[in-house]
C-alpha cells in the first residue's frame, strides 16, 4: 500500500503535484476526432467530475466562463490538443459519484462528439467533492456523510481509475466566504468542510496522484486580504472571477500531467523506424517467471505495433537478473548506448533496495538518464512492480525507492510510467486477482508483464492497448520436434499418464525417434509435495520436454495456496532463463473426465496462460481418451 505524506502547506502541495505526476506528452490533433485509436491521432481527454461548483453554469456564469472551459482554452493556447468534458452535477456527493463512475470511464458518443455508438476512455479525471458531503442540513447535527465515508469513497474512485490506466487528479473544494450563509447548526460551512479537505489531501498523498489544493489557495488569498465573497455568486459557488482562479491553479498541474512531447511518439505516428531498449533487472529480462521465452519487452513491442502499425519497431531487451543501477551504469555503454536507441525504458529498484543506499540510487538514476540523453536517446523511467513483502524487500522501503523515481522524473522532465501505482490499485481492488499476476513474491508472470507493457505503451503513445488476448508462443514443442526431425535423441520428463503415452505419440510422426522418458510420480502427493519435487527434479535433469499433468486430487488448502504451488511447479519446470527446454501443461480434464473436483479447472487455465505456457485441454463435449487428445494436440505442430 502506498504510504501517506504527513505535512501539508500550499507551497509543499504544489511541489508535490510536480513530483508525483504521471507524465507523458501528446501530439496536437484534431480535437473533433476523439474516436481514433492510433498514436498521435486524438487529443488528450480530461473529464472534470464534481458537484455544482464543477458544473459551474448558473446565474452570472456561462459555460465558457467555467473552469473546465477555461482549462481547455488554456491548454489549447499552450499547444496541447485537449478536450475537457465537464460532467459536474449539482448537489452531488462522493457516494453518488461512485454510482456513475462506470459511465465516466467510458464516455459515450453523445458526451464526446464521437461517431455513433463509439466510446472512449478518458486520460485524466479531475475529482472535486466535499462541499455537499460535509454540509449540515437544517434540522440535522451531522454532515450528510462522514469524513471516513468520504475518504473511502475518494479512495475507491482513485483506485478504480488507476487500475484502468486513467490518471485521477484530486482537488479540494474552494473555501466558502466568511459572509456565506450558515449551515444547519449555525456554523460557517468551512468548519465542517475542513476535515474533508484534510481527508482529500491524505488520499492524494497516499496514492501519489496529482493534487490541487483550491481550499488552501483560497484560504491564503483570504488571509492576504482578498474578499472571497467577491469570487463567488453566493459565498459558495464561484463567479467568473472565481472560476478563473480555479483554472489558473489547475492549468500548470494539468499541463505537467500531459507532459513533454516525445520525438519517439512523433516518429511512431509518422511510420518511421523506431528502436526501443528496455533496461532493467530480472523483471525486465527473460526468465522463468514469464516462461523463459518472452518478457514485457516483447509485449511492449506488440502494444507499440498496435498503436502505430505503420512504424517499423525494433525491441531490445537489456535486463539482467540481480542487477542494480550500479551494474546498469557499468554496462550501459555496451548494452544500451551501442544500440543507438530512440527511446530507453529504465526499470531498476527491486535489487537496489537491498544494497544500494537511497541517495546513491537517486544519483545513479540521474546518471543513467543523462547518459542516454547525451547519446540522443529519450528516456521513460518506470517504477518497479509492487511485491509481496519479504524481509529483504519490505513494501514500505520499496515505496521510498519509487518516490525517488518520481522525483527524478520531475526534476529531469522525463516521463515516468508508474507501474507500482497501477498494480497497487489492482491489488487494492482485488487482492487475489493481483496475486494471479505474480509468479513469485517479487516477479510478475506474463499476465503481470502484459500489464507492465500496457502501462509503458500508454506512457510512450498515450494509447491504452490491451494485451490480454496475446497467445502463448506459437509452437510450444519447437525444440523437441526440431531435435527429432534432425535425428537427435530427446529426453522427456512427464507426469502420469503421459509418461507412458508421450513416446508412442511422438513416434507416430518420427518412427525412428530415440526417446528417453523419465516418469515424474504424482500419486498420493499434495500439490505442495509436487511443488517440492519439481524444485529438486527438473533443472538438474535438463530435459528437452517437460509435460506437467497435475491430478485434480492433489490437495491444497485454498485457492491462494493452490495458485502459489501451481505457479512454482511451472517455475521449477522451466530453465532459470532463456533459452529453455519445452514445457507443456495438460489440464486435469484431459485425464479425468468423470471427477466432480472441477472447481479449480478455470483457475488452472488462468495460471498456465499467465505463465505464457501452452495448455493441452479437453475440447468441449469431447469423450476422447487422454492418449487421443495428446496425439491430436501434437499433430498441429509435427511436420
Amino acid at each position: 500500500m502506498l504510504k501517506p505524506f504527513t505535512k501539508y502547506n500550499l507551497r509543499q502541495l504544489v511541489g508535490m503535484c510536480s513530483v508525483l505526476l504521471f507524465t507523458a506528452g501528446w501530439m496536437v490533433a484534431d480535437a473533433d476526432d476523439l474516436s481514433a485509436d492510433q498514436v498521435g491521432e486524438r487529443p488528450v481527454t480530461i473529464v472534470t467530475l464534481g458537484d455544482s461548483i464543477t458544473k459551474g453554469v448558473r446565474s452570472g456564469v456561462t459555460t465558457e466562463q467555467t473552469f473546465a472551459a477555461l482549462v481547455e482554452k488554456g491548454l489549447l493556447e499552450n499547444g496541447v490538443a485537449a478536450r475537457v468534458v465537464n460532467v459536474g452535477i449539482g448537489g452531488e456527493r462522493t457516494d453518488q459519484a461512485l454510482k456513475r463512475l462506470d459511465q465516466i470511464v467510458e464516455l459515450s458518443a453523445e458526451t464526446n462528439s464521437l461517431a455513433a455508438n463509439s466510446k472512449i476512455q478518458p486520460d485524466i479525471v479531475t475529482i472535486m467533492y466535499g462541499t455537499n458531503d460535509s454540509y449540515v442540513d437544517k434540522g440535522k447535527t451531522t454532515s450528510r456523510i462522514t469524513v471516513d465515508a468520504y475518504r473511502d469513497n475518494l479512495q475507491t474512485m482513485v483506485v478504480e481509475l488507476l487500475r484502468r490506466g486513467i490518471l485521477p487528479v484530486l482537488m479540494t473544494e474552494p473555501r466558502w466566504s466568511e459572509k456565506a450563509s450558515v449551515n444547519g447548526v449555525g456554523e460557517n460551512p468551512n468548519v465542517r468542510l475542513e476535515p474533508f479537505v484534510v481527508a482529500c489531501r491524505e488520499v492524494a498523498a497516499k496514492w501519489r496522484v496529482p493534487f490541487i489544493d483550491h481550499f488552501a489557495a483560497w484560504t491564503e488569498a483570504g488571509d492576504a486580504g482578498t474578499n472571497l465573497h467577491q469570487w463567488t455568486t453566493d459565498g459558495c459557488h464561484p463567479n467568473p472571477t472565481g472560476h478563473q482562479e480555479l483554472a489558473d491553479l489547475m492549468l500548470p498541474v494539468l499541463q505537467q500531467a500531459v507532459g513533454p512531447e516525445l520525438k519517439t511518439r512523433q516518429k511512431l505516428a509518422a511510420g518511421k523506424n523506431v528502436r526501443v531498449v528496455c533496461f532493467g533487472d530480472s523483471v525486465t529480462g527473460v526468465y522463468y517467471h514469464t516462461g523463459s521465452r518472452r518478457a514485457y519487452t516483447d509485449m511492449l513491442g506488440i502494444a507499440l505495433r498496435q498503436a502505430a502499425p505503420q512504424a517499423n519497431i525494433e525491441m531490445i531487451n537489456a535486463g539482467i537478473s540481480g542487477h542494480t543501477t550500479e551494474n546498469a551504469l557499468a554496462r550501459i555503454d555496451r548494452d544500451v548506448i551501442a544500440h543507438q536507441p530512440d527511446l530507453v525504458t529504465v526499470m531498476f529498484g527491486l535489487n537496489d533496495m537491498t544494497r544500494v543506499p537511497l541517495e546513491k540510487y537517486r544519483e545513479n538514476l540521474k546518471a543513467i538518464v543523462r547518459k542516454c540523453q547525451a547519446a540522443g536517446s529519450e528516456v521513460v523511467l518506470a517504477t518497479p512492480n509492487n511485491v509481496i513483502t519479504t524481509a529483504d524487500r519490505p513494501t514500505e522501503k520499496l515505496i521510498q525507492y519509487c518516490d525517488v523515481i518520481r522525483q527524478v522524473s520531475s526534476e529531469l522532465n522525463v516521463p515516468v510510467c508508474d507501474v507500482y501505482r497501477e498494480l497497487d490499485a489492482v491489488r487494492e481492488d482485488a487482492a487475489f486477482e493481483w496475486r494471479l499476476l505474480m509468479s513469485d513474491p517479487i516477479h510478475p508472470n506474463m499476465a503481470g508483464h502484459k500489464r507492465i507493457a500496457t502501462c509503458l505503451a500508454q506512457s510512450i503513445t498515450r494509447q491504452r492497448q490491451s494485451l490480454d488476448d496475446v497467445p502463448a508462443p506459437a509452437n510450444p514443442v519447437d525444440r523437441t520436434l526440431k531435435s527429432l526431425s534432425e535425428g537427435k535423441p530427446v529426453r522427456i520428463l512427464a507426469m502420469p499418464p503421459f509418461d507412458k503415452s508421450i513416446a508412442p505419440a511422438l513416434r507416430t510422426f518420427y518412427p525412428d525417434a530415440e526417446i528417453t522418458v523419465d516418469a515424474w510420480p504424482t500419486e498420493k502427493l499434495t500439490l505442495a509435495e509436487i511443488e517440492a519435487s519439481a524444485k529438486g527434479r527438473v533443472r538438474s535433469l535438463k530435459p528437452d520436454l517437460v509435460l506437467i499433468s497435475v491430478p485434480r486430487i492433489a490437495a491444497s488448502d485454498s485457492d491462494e495456496a493452490f495458485a502459489e504451488s501451481y505457479a512454482w511447479i511451472m517455475n521449477w519446470s522451466l530453465n532459470f532463463g532463456s533459452p529453455t527446454w519445452d514445457v507443456v501443461v495438460a489440464h486435469p480434464a484431459v485425464t479425468d473426465l468423470t471427477s466432480e473436483l472441477t472447481q479449480r479447472d478455470d483457475l488452472v487455465r488462468r495460471l498456465v496462460n499467465a505463465q505464457d505456457l501452452s495448455l493441452i485441454d479437453r475440447p468441449a463435449g469431447s469423450t476422447a481418451t487422454a492418449e487421443e487428445i495428446l496425439l491430436q494436440w501434437l499433430q498441429q505442430f509435427a511436420k
